[in-house]
């Protein structure tokens, strides 16, 4: 069995996990759910989906178990009918990876456009982030861990600044009464808030690079916790600030309530432009983990290559023409919405693959054995 080379560490994986799930959602998630639930409540749905997606990580772990040091790709697509499976899969993952990082970087090109940089033009913003992402590829996965490393700390202190400095103006009748229309209410705020933790994913082609005795659920769920503690903190400080019908109306929540931050009497009051400015770095690290997860799925799973200089610019123009079809801020979020869709069925079906992968191979392995005591 080859190993790679390079290791993550429990601690870096966590990290990275962290990275990869804090991308659109943190901005968007408290208008998605005050439209689904029309109330206060939706920082239960968080409560909920997260428990969902600890699961989820807990399977994904014990399935990697099976096969340390190699992706799923590379345990389902060893031989026989599991090698067309494993390209089917490929494909199928290429086919997310690639909208996604469209849409990452489309969401990205109308947030600095609306608060940054009002006069360029959208193209051109649209390329040059699609470009900055194709050069940290070149990187590999040990450079853009360690770009997550470098940026976590700055993206945790603007948000820890976002959230203590909007405490004093709460008003917690805002979140009152709770769960007004029963237990049934919160099922059309699951889907958003669920695929607000879409990044998982990640898990079926990086835990290969993590030594077989690191391999545990704990660390990586405390990273799904943390992300889950911050979506909480920042949907009940939008909703006791600015109200929830308040939310309703602000397409990114999170950039309108850092408007409401106001530092040492009005020594700092723009926060939003430097919250923007860190939010970059976040987006950033997401897009080039998404972005390296599709030039490598196209080489080691679909080519079989370790060459393929071209491969990352075919990903830049195909995803620099997704990005541009979207003709408004509401198809753009229709198309996260079909990615976030896309995202849950390929982690239940590579879930399923895996995992019936596993039972075929140990049963076979389970008859040969008893053939041979037989032959004995």
């Amino acid at each position: 069995m080859n190993q790679p080379p390079y290791r993550i560490s429990p601690l870096e994986m966590s990290i990275t996990l962290i990275s990869m799930m804090l991308a659109i959602g943190i901005l968007t998630l408290p208008r998605s759910l005050a439209e689904a639930m029309d109330s206060g409540d939706g920082w239960i749905a968080i409560l909920v989906s997260s428990a969902i997606v600890m699961g989820f990580v807990f399977m994904i772990v014990r399935l990697q178990k099976n096969f340390p040091g190699q992706s799923l790709l590379e345990y389902v697509g060893e031989k026989g009918m599991g090698k067309w499976i494993a390209k089917l899969i490929a494909v199928l993952f290429v086919i997310y990876f690639i909208p996604f990082l469209a849409y990452e970087a489309r969401v990205l090109t109308i947030i600095v456009r609306m608060y940054l940089l009002d006069r360029t033009p959208p193209e051109i913003t649209l390329a040059i982030i699609v470009l900055t992402t194709t050069y940290a590829v070149s990187k590999g996965v040990q450079g853009i861990v360690h770009l997550n490393l470098m940026f976590i700390p700055f993206i945790m202190f603007v948000y820890l600044i976002l959230i203590v400095f909007n405490i004093q103006d709460m008003n917690i009748t805002e979140l009152r009464p709770v769960l007004p229309m029963g237990m049934t209410s919160l099922l059309p705020s699951l889907q958003p808030t669920i695929f607000s933790f879409l990044g998982i994913e990640l898990l079926f082609f990086w835990l290969a690079f993590m030594k077989s005795d690191h391999l545990r659920a704990l660390p990586l769920n405390l990273g799904v916790l943390f992300v889950t503690m911050l979506y909480l903190l920042i949907v009940v400080i939008s909703y006791t600030v600015m109200s929830v019908n308040g939310v309703k109306t602000i397409v990114f929540p999170t950039v309108g309530l850092a408007k409401e931050v106001e530092i040492v009497e009005g020594l700092i009051e723009r926060f939003e432009p430097l919250m923007i400015v860190i939010w970059i770095m976040q987006i950033f690290n997401t897009m080039a983990i998404i972005h390296y997860l599709a030039v490598q799925t196209i080489k080691k799973d679909l080519l079989k290559t370790e060459k393929g200089m071209w491969i990352p610019a075919v990903v830049t123009f195909f995803t620099y023409y997704i990005a541009a079809i979207p003709n408004s801020i509401q198809e753009v979020f229709t198309l996260g919405d079909l990615i976030g869709y896309a995202g849950a069925s390929l982690i239940l079906l590579s879930l399923i693959i895996g995992y019936l992968t596993v039972w075929i191979k140990m049963r076979k392995k389970r008859n040969q054995t008893n053939t041979k005591e037989i032959a004995k």
